[in-house]
Protein backbone atom coordinates (compact mmCIF):
# COMPACT_ATOMS: atom_id res chain seq x y z
CA UNK A 1 0.00 0.00 0.00
CA UNK A 2 1.03 3.54 -0.81
CA UNK A 3 1.17 6.08 1.85
CA UNK A 4 1.40 8.74 -1.23
CA UNK A 5 -1.88 9.14 -1.90
CA UNK A 6 -3.13 10.97 -4.88
CA UNK A 7 -4.93 14.11 -5.00
CA UNK A 8 -4.16 16.77 -2.69
CA UNK A 9 -1.46 16.18 -0.17
CA UNK A 10 -0.73 19.77 0.29
CA UNK A 11 -2.94 20.53 3.08
CA UNK A 12 -1.80 20.30 6.95
CA UNK A 13 -0.39 17.14 9.09
CA UNK A 14 -3.43 16.59 10.28
CA UNK A 15 -5.37 15.94 6.69
CA UNK A 16 -2.75 13.84 5.55
CA UNK A 17 -2.82 11.78 8.93
CA UNK A 18 -6.52 11.37 8.09
CA UNK A 19 -5.78 10.41 4.59
CA UNK A 20 -2.97 8.24 5.36
CA UNK A 21 -6.13 6.29 7.94
CA UNK A 22 -8.58 5.92 5.55
CA UNK A 23 -5.97 3.72 3.59
CA UNK A 24 -4.85 1.93 6.16
CA UNK A 25 -8.40 1.16 7.16
CA UNK A 26 -9.06 0.03 3.33
CA UNK A 27 -6.06 -2.44 3.62
CA UNK A 28 -7.36 -3.79 6.97
CA UNK A 29 -10.64 -4.78 5.37
CA UNK A 30 -8.81 -6.43 2.33
CA UNK A 31 -7.25 -8.72 5.06
CA UNK A 32 -4.01 -7.07 4.61
CA UNK A 33 -2.32 -7.33 8.30
CA UNK A 34 -0.82 -3.46 8.68
CA UNK A 35 0.39 -1.07 11.68
CA UNK A 36 -0.38 2.51 11.74
CA UNK A 37 3.04 4.37 12.94
CA UNK A 38 5.00 7.28 13.11
CA UNK A 39 8.42 7.45 10.79
CA UNK A 40 11.19 9.38 12.06
CA UNK A 41 10.31 12.22 10.12
CA UNK A 42 6.85 12.55 11.71
CA UNK A 43 4.61 11.25 9.01
CA UNK A 44 1.92 8.91 9.92
CA UNK A 45 2.97 5.65 7.83
CA UNK A 46 0.96 2.40 7.41
CA UNK A 47 3.53 -0.32 7.52
CA UNK A 48 2.74 -4.25 7.06
CA UNK A 49 3.94 -6.07 9.71
CA UNK A 50 7.28 -7.42 8.35
CA UNK A 51 8.45 -4.16 7.58
CA UNK A 52 8.55 -2.68 10.97
CA UNK A 53 10.51 -4.94 12.68
CA UNK A 54 11.03 -4.77 16.36
CA UNK A 55 8.94 -2.07 18.08
CA UNK A 56 9.47 -0.37 21.21
CA UNK A 57 6.71 0.98 23.15
CA UNK A 58 8.17 2.62 25.94
CA UNK A 59 10.34 5.69 27.09
CA UNK A 60 13.15 3.67 28.38
CA UNK A 61 16.13 2.94 26.35
CA UNK A 62 15.46 -0.09 23.93
CA UNK A 63 17.33 -2.58 21.40
CA UNK A 64 15.91 -2.46 17.93
CA UNK A 65 18.90 -3.22 15.68
CA UNK A 66 19.70 -6.31 14.55
CA UNK A 67 23.79 -5.32 15.89
CA UNK A 68 22.12 -4.60 18.91
CA UNK A 69 20.41 -7.93 19.44
CA UNK A 70 23.44 -9.63 18.29
CA UNK A 71 25.19 -7.82 21.57
CA UNK A 72 22.58 -8.97 23.81
CA UNK A 73 23.09 -12.78 22.48
CA UNK A 74 26.75 -12.08 22.75
CA UNK A 75 25.83 -11.34 26.64
CA UNK A 76 23.53 -13.97 26.99
CA UNK A 77 25.89 -16.74 26.16
CA UNK A 78 28.02 -15.60 28.61
CA UNK A 79 25.95 -16.10 31.19
CA UNK A 80 25.29 -19.67 29.98
CA UNK A 81 29.49 -20.15 30.17
CA UNK A 82 29.80 -18.91 33.51
CA UNK A 83 27.08 -20.58 34.61
CA UNK A 84 28.09 -23.91 33.80
CA UNK A 85 31.53 -22.90 35.48
CA UNK A 86 29.43 -22.58 38.21
CA UNK A 87 28.26 -25.66 37.99
CA UNK A 88 30.84 -27.90 37.40
CA UNK A 89 33.67 -25.79 39.26
CA UNK A 90 32.92 -27.47 43.00
CA UNK A 91 34.11 -30.62 41.82
CA UNK A 92 37.79 -29.37 41.66
CA UNK A 93 37.14 -29.20 45.21
CA UNK A 94 35.87 -32.40 45.74
CA UNK A 95 32.40 -31.30 46.28
CA UNK A 96 28.99 -32.23 44.51
CA UNK A 97 28.14 -29.86 41.21
CA UNK A 98 26.15 -26.95 42.13
CA UNK A 99 22.82 -27.81 40.07
CA UNK A 100 21.17 -25.04 40.92
CA UNK A 101 23.08 -22.84 38.39
CA UNK A 102 21.63 -25.06 35.70
CA UNK A 103 18.71 -22.48 35.89
CA UNK A 104 21.24 -19.74 34.26
CA UNK A 105 22.65 -21.70 31.57
CA UNK A 106 18.88 -22.41 30.85
CA UNK A 107 18.42 -18.38 30.90
CA UNK A 108 21.17 -18.13 29.41
CA UNK A 109 20.72 -20.40 26.08
CA UNK A 110 16.92 -19.17 25.87
CA UNK A 111 18.14 -15.67 25.81
CA UNK A 112 20.63 -16.07 22.79
CA UNK A 113 17.83 -17.71 21.32
CA UNK A 114 15.63 -14.67 21.65
CA UNK A 115 18.00 -12.24 20.89
CA UNK A 116 19.00 -14.13 17.38
CA UNK A 117 15.66 -14.22 16.60
CA UNK A 118 15.22 -10.80 17.38
CA UNK A 119 18.29 -9.85 15.50
CA UNK A 120 16.31 -12.34 12.44
CA UNK A 121 13.48 -10.04 12.60
CA UNK A 122 15.01 -6.76 12.95
CA UNK A 123 17.46 -7.32 9.99
CA UNK A 124 14.51 -8.63 7.65
CA UNK A 125 12.37 -5.56 8.26
CA UNK A 126 15.24 -2.94 7.81
CA UNK A 127 16.03 -4.92 4.36
CA UNK A 128 12.52 -4.85 3.39
CA UNK A 129 12.44 -1.22 4.16
CA UNK A 130 15.38 -0.24 2.18
CA UNK A 131 14.70 -2.65 -0.66
CA UNK A 132 10.75 -1.34 -0.47
CA UNK A 133 11.87 2.81 -0.17
CA UNK A 134 9.91 2.98 3.06
CA UNK A 135 10.91 5.25 5.80
CA UNK A 136 12.32 4.49 8.94
CA UNK A 137 9.77 3.77 11.81
CA UNK A 138 10.18 5.93 14.68
CA UNK A 139 11.56 4.92 17.85
CA UNK A 140 8.51 6.83 19.55
CA UNK A 141 5.40 5.62 21.25
CA UNK A 142 2.39 4.32 18.91
CA UNK A 143 -0.02 6.42 17.71
CA UNK A 144 -3.53 5.36 19.51
CA UNK A 145 -5.80 8.15 17.45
Amino acid sequence: MQNRIPGNNTGNGSNRDDQVRAEHEKALERGEKRVLFHTVNGDLYSYAKDELGVVSASSHPQVRSAFGFLVLAVVFAAVAVVSIWLVAGPTSRGQGPLWDALFLTVLGVAGVLYAVRMAKVSSRAKRLRAERGIPEPSARQLDWD
